[in-house]
């Protein structure tokens, strides 16, 4: 497992701070260093690169022992861009040249530089990859590439873009082989082109949906594919170490808004589920202090960027390593328990690689005075101390934590690209529908059921699912509601919320009996509106009575077969259908957000119980005996069951209880404190139980002895 931290964002730091910096960095336990090609920096000049600096710092990383995983900036250019290639601007929605600048958090080159789309400016981008990796594909201490950082290409533009005449004509030429040339197009679309000069992207909310959700679509598929670019030509000359990307969070989270003068669009950094499909694995940014997430915000991002990875490396390219920097606003200091669960919470689903951004605090613009794991907010002491202690167990531990691999879980949670794009053309934004998945995320964490996610695209993974809810998908096409129903048919659980595949992917509505679910007999009745802002409903399931709270709007549904669990008058508001071998629950609300602004009960019951249901049941089971909760993973290691457990309470004690069946033997080792635990035997019950005192770290690694 490579552990490490990132360091050089030239000039900075300086020279004189490098070799004891190193030697620092190694004796604390980390043994990566992470640096920062920056195209402007190296190629100030025209065809002449200058990387003496970046290789006096490999030969002092490999003199203390350290690896080093190079990022590849190519969106930091070179302030001769455009005087080398007149006209490579940028364009924006309202045809005006972005002019490029320094970049926020980089003290030389420019952004966002000349558009990719130009082949002029490709050329010249690619023949940076080439010579970097050709350049330091034989360091002994190299271990691998993240070919773009942050997914980031738009950074500073002003207004939405780009418009420029390439990607005009590969947007139309995009069109084109989509729909099979104009005369299709003009079928799927409904219009009368005669010119596919007429035919421009949408980019604006609030006008047409259907070329703006292309154009969205397009803009995703183009970073994706220019992702690929990157990648096949470091590849070429590095066949030999991996190549990651990663985003400023997993992907799910660009829901697109207007941000500094930017208009961002979601998935404009493209789709993990597309980056996993090529790239030797992905990764992402997260900066829990700074963005205010408590630990099951945390854990639903790490199952959600490891929904993505699926089978390839994951690694977490950049963690919060010390109190934020943000001007001059107050931002708390990162303490070691909290980082400490950040960083076996990444172990737990599978990472690789995990990067801290970064070792000495940061000097330049507003991110000075921040983030360094060994900086200045009162605590370095405390960080590094208990990164020392981490970096013994996992040498200690190697073999066990080497091998494990983490469940694959059987509950999915579904996401929706086209119903992004629809929701930002309502909105601006598509931070409803994200918050409506983060609310079940949350939900299921919190209830110890740890979920997949599931984008409409890639439902490979359907056919091992016990469950799959389907929050605010409001853009189903016919194709995935064809897989949907089939999944039904075999056997699973589809839990869907009011208006599912109301709209198609041109973002035209349907009426209720053009819906995939009238083939069942189900019909919407339509939208009714609610009285205040949300509405609050009970649901009987069986025996459990449930209160609810929904939001937006109630859209009661009509069928013979339905059992009602929860009505709106004659209607029902909630309920269950069966369908072949499985069932569709219905909610004509939507729960997601309301539980995501305040949390209750209600839903992660509800939830819980749709699952239980459906087959679900864990093997094992984590209680903590006073306030506080405790949130579990689990998987495997050489056949032996490894068990994760975070307590959110500091005191008092954690008992595991597991199914008879689900342990070799009745003794579980925890890796940190290195004791070796004999459980208790239930027979009546069937179940072995552990108890351990919740430990100052409060994070348990449970390997089976």
């Amino acid at each position: 497992m490579q552990i490490g931290v990132q360091y050089y964002r030239p000039p900075f730091p300086e020279e004189r701070y490098w070799k004891e910096d190193l030697k620092s960095i190694r004796a604390a336990g980390f043994n990566t260093l992470q640096l920062w090609v920056l195209w402007g920096w190296v190629e100030a000049h025209p065809g002449s690169y200058d990387f003496s600096d970046y290789d006096r710092l490999i030969e002092l990383a490999n003199e203390a022992g350290l690896k080093v995983v190079l990022s590849a900036i190519a969106e930091v250019q070179p302030l001769w861009i455009h005087r080398e290639i007149p006209g490579s601007e940028m364009v924006n929605h309202l045809g005006h040249k972005i002019v490029s600048t320094n970049r926020n958090e980089c003290h030389f080159g420019i952004t966002p530089g000349g558009c990719f789309d130009n082949p002029a400016v490709w050329e010249r981008m690619q023949s940076f990859f080439r010579t970097v990796a050709g350049h330091y594909k034989n360091a002994p201490n190299l271990y691998g590439w993240d070919a773009w950082n942050e997914l980031r290409w738009n950074v500073h533009a002003q207004g939405l873009v780009c418009f420029c005449q390439h990607t005009l004509k590969y947007f139309r030429e995009w069109l084109g082989k989509l729909y099979g040339g104009l005369d299709g197009l003009n079928v799927a679309w409904q219009r009368r082109y005669v010119s596919w000069e007429d035919v421009t992207p949408g980019w604006s909310a609030n006008r047409p949906f259907t070329e703006t959700m292309a154009f969205q679509r397009f803009l995703t598929e183009r970073a994706n594919e220019h992702g690929r670019k990157r990648y096949e030509t470091i590849k070429a000359v590095d066949a030999a170490h991996p190549i990651t990307m990663h985003g400023g969070a997993p992907s799910v989270y660009y829901n697109g808004a207007e941000y500094d003068g930017q208009i961002l669009t979601p998935l404009d950094r493209s789709n993990d589920w597309v980056l996993a499909g090529y790239l030797d694995g992905i990764g992402c940014s997260s900066f829990p202090k700074w963005g205010h997430m408590d630990w099951a915000d945390y854990a639903v991002r790490m199952e959600i960027i490891r929904s993505a990875v699926g089978n390839k490396r994951l690694w977490l390219s950049e963690l919060q390593g010390g109190r934020a920097g943000q001007g001059f606003s107050q931002q708390g200091p990162v303490r070691a328990v909290e980082q400490q669960y950040w960083l076996w919470n990444g172990i737990a689903v599978g990472t690789e690689t995990i990067l801290f951004w970064c070792w000495k605090d940061e000097v330049f613009t507003t991110e000075a005075g921040g983030f360094g794991i060994s900086g200045f907010d009162g605590y370095a002491a405390e960080r590094l101390a208990a990164f020392k202690a981490t970096s013994g167990v996992l040498e200690k531990h190697k073999d066990i934590l080497a091998k494990y691999r983490p469940d694959r879980p059987e509950i999915g949670l579904y996401f929706s690209p086209q119903s992004y794009y629809l929701h930002w053309c309502n909105n601006k934004s598509s931070e409803t529908y994200l918050n409506a998945l983060l609310g079940y995320g949350k939900a299921l964490v919190r209830k110890n059921i740890p979920f997949e996610m599931i984008e409409e695209e890639h439902l490979e993974e359907l056919k091992r699912l016990k469950v799959l809810f389907m929050p605010r998908a409001l853009v189903v096409d016919d194709k995935t509601a064809d897989k949907l129903l089939d999944y039904v048919s075999g056997g699973g659980t589809l839990a869907i919320e009011s208006e599912c595949g109301a709209f198609d992917s041109r973002g035209i509505y349907r009426y209720p009996e053009n819906r995939f679910l009238n083939k069942l007999g189900i019909r919407e009745v339509g939208r009714r509106t609610i009285d205040n802002e949300c509405i609050r409903f009970q649901a009987l399931v069986g025996k459990s009575r449930f209160v609810l709270t929904g939001a937006q709007w109630v859209t009661p549904f009509k069928g013979k077969g339905i059992l009602k669990w929860g009505g709106y008058g004659e209607d029902v508001l909630a309920g269950e259908f069966a369908v072949g071998k499985g069932r569709v629950i219905l909610t004509g609300t939507y729960l997601g957000e309301t539980y995501f602004r305040k949390r209750t009960a209600g839903l992660e019951d509800f939830l819980k119980t749709i699952c239980a249901r459906s087959g679900f049941s864990s093997g094992v089971k984590a209680d903590i005996d006073r306030k506080g909760e405790v949130y579990l993973r689990e998987g495997t290691s050489s056949g032996r069951r490894v068990f994760f457990v975070f307590c959110q309470s500091g005191s008092g004690s954690v008992t595991i209880k597991t199914d008879g069946k689900l342990l070799q033997s009745g003794l579980l080792r925890d890796l940190i404190s290195d004791k070796i635990i004999t459980g208790t035997v239930n027979k009546k019950k069937n179940e072995t139980a552990f108890k351990f005192k919740v430990p100052k770290e409060r994070v348990l690694i449970l390997a089976e002895s």
